[in-house]
């Protein structure tokens, strides 16, 4: 089963000029959440900085039919702890986890930030939107954005400056030719 998930997210999503595929280096992300130009992740993730319409920029562990695909990352460990620790008003050891992804420069995939310790303010809301940006910028393509985006109250669809275009997506049509039962989709 796992090698047929990564045989289809790559030819899906990575070997052509697709939808799936990022559209810059700033993995989605606008503003304050936008990754640093220095951050080493970037480059991880996608082949260049630059982008063009003609070639599919993305790559990460999705490189070639039947690559290996961590089932977690150690910095998703790293960020676990830390959104434990400030949702729990322990902010000093969420900014010690935190600080982990952010300095780290021997991940075992590759997956490097290389960048200097956090030094934003020492409140909860400032460090819990640190830990958002950077589950987004460490994860980036795992499928984790969603509900991260969910669990951080980031705006929705129907809000002002809204980041995401929908809550839920809607039954694949799989489940519906193949179940009368199956309710109607979720509004966005």
């Amino acid at each position: 089963m796992m090698m047929y998930l990564e045989i289809l997210f790559f030819d899906v999503s990575y070997s052509n000029v697709n939808v799936c595929e990022p559209i810059d280096a700033k993995l989605g992300l606008s503003g304050s959440l936008a990754p640093s130009d220095t951050d080493g992740r970037v480059l991880f993730y996608v082949k260049s900085k630059t982008f063009t319409t003609a070639a599919n920029e993305g790559k990460g562990f999705f490189n070639a039919n039947g690559t290996k695909i961590p089932v977690y990352l150690p910095g998703e460990v790293m960020l676990i702890k830390a959104e434990a620790y400030a949702r729990k008003d322990d902010l000093d050891n969420a900014v010690i986890e935190l600080n982990k992804v952010l300095t780290k420069n021997n991940d075992v995939f590759g997956v490097n930030a290389n960048e200097p310790s956090y030094s934003g303010p020492l409140n909860k809301e400032s460090i819990l939107n640190e830990i958002y940006r950077n589950r987004c910028i460490e994860l980036f393509n795992s499928g984790l954005k969603l509900e991260d985006s969910r669990r951080f109250g980031r705006p929705g669809p129907k809000d002002t400056n809204f980041e995401r275009t929908r809550n839920f997506y809607p039954y694949p049509n799989s489940e519906r030719d193949n179940n009368p039962n199956t309710p109607a989709d979720p509004e966005v």
